[in-house]
């Protein structure tokens, strides 16, 4: 049973707890609103997105397979990245002379700012 086990139990009265919160919050702020803080009313039109927000993850926490989780299942089938080749610029005549200027700009001990100092 899905929704009675104790973890679901647990994810309702969290939900209950978070989308019932932010119902008490987006009547507060309207009434902020309404009595003429400007900006209460960005918060009105906010909590309510919280709200649906809160009510997603519940959803997909409930609809979540506990023992997938546990047996640590990866939700895709991992495939080994593929890794660019990287060339410091042997190849490149302007890339190594680049690279010849910064190795020499290191070595003098100046000191370089964006600021020209």
């Amino acid at each position: 049973m899905r929704w009675f086990s104790r973890r679901a139990v647990l994810l309702h009265l969290a939900a209950l707890a978070g989308i019932g919160g932010c119902g008490v919050a987006f009547w507060w702020q309207l009434h902020r609103a309404l009595d003429g803080n400007d900006l209460s009313w960005a918060y009105t039109f906010e909590w309510p997105l919280f709200a649906a927000l809160s009510a997603v993850m519940w959803w997909q926490q409930v609809h979540e397979d506990p023992a997938r989780i546990e047996a640590g299942a990866p939700i895709r089938p991992a495939s080994p990245p593929e890794v660019p080749q990287w060339s410091a610029g042997e190849d490149d005549p302007e890339m190594a002379a680049y690279n010849r200027y910064l190795a020499e700009l290191a070595s003098s001990g100046r000191r370089r700012s964006w600021r020209g100092s």
